[in-house]
């Protein structure tokens, strides 16, 4: 009988954040499928000071330097989720940020911003990547844009945090009305979305906002309530998980870092608007997020915005610099995806809920638009656990 793996995983769970207890969730729904016998270190230097770091076959978590030199002289595998660690040379699995970014950035083009905005904190390697993301996109299909970064100083004492509003406050009035805004994280986001309110402004009529991680209570109790990208993090912690266990069996090959796709936009209210001046357009742009779902045709939208099809599809492609076939197609993919997440539901019933006339024209849509099958953009986005 194999001896099972010791396994110490390495998470500060007093801080209640998503990004924790779901990496946590997926480190843990591997290690019952792999049998690991583990260990929650919620503080790795105290913890694991000196020979206790011995008796473990493998460490996984927010791995610090101090910790990662004790594992590699005690040649222990390790693997970890911590981005912005000062420790060198371990595998780790995060999240893509600048696939993030590229994913909010495109959500606020989609509902027809052309005024763009990024906020964040400087000094952080994730705000990097995020940066590089939204500059892809927002130079070659926004009007106008910039990027603002921040300290992340604002918790040291009440003069600080005045001084961080009051910055916040000139940086909102520095903004165009009709403004769409991509923000690093969802505190911050929080933040911008109540001086905005603080300031006059309507979110999402003057400013809409969208942030990423998307750590659930945060986002809904924000009020309005914040639009987030949800990067995954159960599948963090489940890609880490895996990525032990190999190299635990013995293949050592395990070297890269692994940076994962993010799931998708979970659309609520900072976010539910359409930055186009044409009130005609703006309503069809609604009506087709609403109705994408159903056998939808140009026809149907033109007779909702009471217009010829030649006269809807001239201030589309001005305003929208799409046609309205397009623009169906594009809200019938957002759909799909969100329903590919869910492993169990067939292909054919997803393409049936999404508006697509069946899963071959499905199929050929997302590898034209996508240059992937649906089959293939689940398989990315699943993580299994090792058989």
């Amino acid at each position: 009988m194999t001896e099972k793996h010791h396994v110490a995983i390495v998470i500060d769970v007093e801080q209640p954040f998503r990004r924790r207890l779901d990496v946590l969730d997926g480190i843990r729904q591997v290690a019952q499928k792999a049998d690991w016998e583990t260990t929650l270190i919620p503080v790795a230097d105290m913890a694991l000071a000196g020979q206790r770091v011995g008796c473990y076959d493998g460490l996984v978590g927010r791995i610090g330097r101090s910790l990662a030199l004790q594992a590699k002289r005690r040649r222990i595998p390790t693997v970890n989720v911590w981005l912005n660690t000062d420790a060198t040379g371990l595998p780790g699995v995060f999240p893509d940020w600048r696939g993030a970014a590229t994913m909010a950035t495109q959500h606020l083009l989609s509902r027809g911003f052309r005024k763009l905005a990024y906020v964040g904190f400087r000094d952080e390697l994730r705000v990097e990547m995020q940066v590089a993301g939204y500059r892809h996109l927002a130079q070659d299909l926004a009007m106008r844009h910039s990027v603002h970064l921040l300290d992340r100083s604002y918790s040291r004492s009440l003069p600080v945090w005045q001084a961080f509003s009051s910055q916040l406050d000139a940086l909102i009035a520095s903004w165009d009305l009709q403004t769409g805004v991509c923000v690093s994280d969802d505190f911050l986001g929080r933040f911008i979305v109540d001086r905005c309110q603080q300031l006059g402004f309507q979110v999402p009529r003057d400013i809409a906002v969208v942030s990423m991680e998307n750590e659930t209570l945060v986002c809904e109790c924000t009020s309005p309530t914040l639009s987030s990208v949800d990067v995954g993090y159960k599948r963090i912690g489940m890609q880490a998980a895996w990525l032990l266990e190999t190299w635990m069996r013995g293949d050592s090959s395990a070297g890269e870092l692994t940076l994962l796709p993010p799931r998708a936009i979970v659309e609520r209210q900072s976010t539910d608007a359409f930055g186009v001046r044409d009130v005609v357009v703006a309503d069809c742009l609604r009506f087709i997020a609403a109705h994408a779902h159903r056998p939808l045709s140009v026809d149907d939208v033109a007779a909702r915005a009471c217009l010829s099809r030649r006269t809807l599809e001239r201030r589309f492609r001005e305003i929208v610099c799409r046609t309205v076939a397009e623009e169906i197609t594009r809200a019938r993919i957002e759909k799909a995806k969100q329903q590919l997440f869910e492993l169990d539901l067939p292909i054919k019933t997803v393409a049936r809920r999404s508006g697509f006339r069946d899963s071959s024209q499905m199929c050929a849509v997302f590898q034209r638009e996508l240059g992937q099958s649906p089959g293939q953009f689940r398989k990315i986005h699943a993580v299994r656990c090792p058989s």
